[in-house]
């Protein structure tokens, strides 16, 4: 493109260019103000995947979070599709790591700002599935923003980059990118812990000599310990990344909050053990801690079990169990799942009659891989609470993954009657139609979400 405007900004040079499309640097003649502009050649995409990127950039505009590169606003001139947006300053993540590895704590805190971005990301029903050190900048000030949703991509059964093309960067991909399967939320969780891997140690948790030996690695191999590049890193900061690098997304942290808690309560203890003076104060510090917890515990416990022997009867057995399921969340975040698993266990046990503890269970056998286990537990959650939206599309989601198409249509349309603004109930619908070679169905489907 040869042109000294675009939808009215002044075209002042080009910033860089990419598989996806070309950014250039512009000018708000109207604001004035700069800015970047992102600009797709109109052979890099077809009618279908034109439209996701204009849809994709739309939803991208309406969000507003700190750690987020703002979309000021997005569409088509002359058959180029392009997206305008916030013009950065700073370095981009893989300048930094260039210069070496980034301290722990600072590598730390920058992901956690990048995790709760995805998060914000993934409520929208956007998968990123290009997460790499390119596409982070860090500003002067040392604030980290997520960048470029060139294939960032709303989950349906079709990619945005042209058919025959691998999306994301080898070194970043998930397993399940290499091997062309459907990627979803979890998907951006491995790649991020790629990149935080690569900002602890300076090196690729996964390469080889070409692409395909890369592939290889990231699907069979697991990734030198961090020990054998940095030294003194916290304890469980190995246990983190482990999970989420698993090469199956079930064993991964469910979503982008579950990893950044994890991180968070790390930062947390490494922080209230700097305050000890010694070791031994340390460890003394700790056991106190570990002390008034139970002691706190065993309070509650015993003011729950005093309100039920003064005859608040079924209130007071839901009170006890949404102790117990806030107990299993809190585990389920640090990863602890067998503890997660015994006290839904318990708060289904206080109250039988609670919908949201066998939810809950049946996430867990979900990412066990036990979908039978899970179709069960979350079948008697939709028998306490039929209109349940998230039950009927978790359980959708199982009936789909189990090849039951026709129940799994069933499910995510009751999910969307009960919720009409669930998004990813729309995108999974209109993906299983498309599946199931009901074109014209899943084009309503998708056009109404």
């Amino acid at each position: 493109m040869d042109r000294k405007k675009l939808a009215g900004y002044e075209i002042l040079g080009k910033l860089g260019e990419g598989g996806m499309g070309v950014v250039y640097r512009a000018r708000d003649t109207t604001l004035d103000r700069l800015l970047a502009i992102k600009v797709i050649p109109p052979e890099r995409l077809g009618p279908q995947g034109k439209g996701r990127f204009l849809r994709e950039a739309r939803i991208c505009s309406r969000i507003n979070h700190p750690n987020i590169v703002t979309v000021y606003t997005a569409g088509e001139e002359d058959g180029y599709p392009f997206m305008a947006m916030e013009l950065l300053e700073g370095q981009t993540l893989r300048e930094i790591i260039d210069e070496g590895p980034v301290p722990w704590e600072k590598a730390l805190r920058w992901i956690v700002d990048i995790l709760d971005a995805l998060e914000r990301f993934h409520r929208e029903g956007i998968v990123h599935r290009d997460l790499k050190p390119e596409n982070i900048m860090v500003t002067p000030d040392g604030v980290v923003k997520l960048m470029d949703f060139g294939i960032a991509h709303i989950p349906t059964s079709e990619t945005l980059t042209m058919e025959g093309t691998t999306v994301g960067t080898v070194f970043y991909m998930s397993p399940e990118q290499v091997l062309g399967k459907k990627a979803d939320v979890r998907s951006d969780i491995f790649s991020i812990g790629a990149v935080l891997y690569q900002m602890l140690t300076g090196a690729y948790p996964f390469e080889g000599e070409h692409p395909m030996a890369t592939m290889y690695s990231i699907t069979n191999e697991s990734p030198e310990p961090t020990e054998n590049f940095v030294q003194n890193l916290p304890e469980g900061l190995a246990t983190i990344l482990d999970h989420a690098l698993e090469k199956d997304p079930h064993e991964r942290f469910p979503d982008a909050g579950s990893m950044k808690n994890a991180l968070l309560d790390l930062l947390q203890v490494e922080e209230l053990a700097r305050t000890q003076v010694s070791k031994a104060d340390r460890r003394r510090t700790y056991i106190l801690r570990i002390v008034l917890l139970t002691a706190l515990l065993l309070a509650v416990a015993i003011i729950i079990i005093a309100q039920l022997f003064q005859g608040r009867g079924v209130e007071g057995n839901r009170a006890l169990a949404k102790h117990h399921n806030q107990l299993a969340q809190n585990h389920e975040r640090a990863g602890k799942i067998k503890e997660a698993e015994l006290e839904y266990r318990n708060a289904i046990i206080a109250d039988p009659e609670w919908e949201v503890p066998w939810n809950n269970l049946g996430m867990l056998a979900i990412g066990k891989g036990d979908l039978p286990e899970a179709d069960s537990l979350l079948n008697r959650a939709i028998s306490i609470k039929p209109d349940y939206a998230a039950v009927l599309y978790n359980l959708g989601t199982v009936r789909w993954d189990r090849n039951d198409f026709e129940s799994a249509v069933r499910l995510f349309g009751a999910a969307l009657k009960a919720d009409p603004s669930f998004i990813l109930a729309y995108n999974n619908l209109g993906a299983l139609l498309l599946e199931l070679d009901r074109a014209e169905d899943a084009r309503a489907v998708l056009d109404m979400g």
